[in-house]
């Protein structure tokens, strides 16, 4: 985990803030937003180019996750983008390559400040989320990635019915 955190905070720091969109950008993939139908997004790398399409009908939000997603691949797992990296959902840890895109998504859109901002007020991670503005399963893998580098949240009184 220590290195993917450190690939999110190095990318941050070289490429932008947290404006997903244009730190991608500014990293050298290009970010496309394409009709996709029911899949949410994809990375590629052809001949050195790279691509991260998100898919074009959804909302601001959920196009920040995918797009900090695919950027995870792109960071991640360049090597294994032949042919693409094409996902219908999010958020599934079944496969490896996916929860680190996952994880690298969670550290460069969430602060730790914002959430230690948030989270004396709230009682619920559905709270935390909605006052963070992202999705609770996003949360709680940044929870999950705080907790790494020592703080102490329990998550185990979290449910997380979605890693199942």
């Amino acid at each position: 985990m220590r290195h993917i955190i450190e690939k999110a905070e190095e990318i941050l720091e070289e490429f932008g803030g947290r404006n997903i969109f244009e730190t991608a950008e500014n990293s050298g993939a290009k970010v496309w937003y394409r009709h996709l139908g029911g899949l949410k997004g994809f990375y590629i790398c052809e001949n050195g180019c790279r691509y991260i399409v998100v898919n074009d009908e959804l909302d601001r939000t959920t196009k920040a996750v995918v797009c900090a997603h695919e950027l995870g691949h792109d960071m991640l797992h360049r090597e294994l983008s032949a042919g693409g990296i094409r996902e219908n959902t999010l958020f599934l840890s079944s496969d490896k390559t996916e929860r680190e895109a996952n994880l690298f998504a969670a550290c460069v859109l969430i602060s730790d400040e914002s959430v230690l901002d948030e989270v004396s007020y709230c009682n619920s991670m559905d709270v935390l989320a909605a006052n963070l503005g992202f999705p609770s399963e996003l949360v709680w893998l940044k929870l999950e990635t705080m907790n790494f580098k020592g703080y102490n949240f329990n998550l185990a009184d979290i449910k997380n019915n979605f890693l199942k």
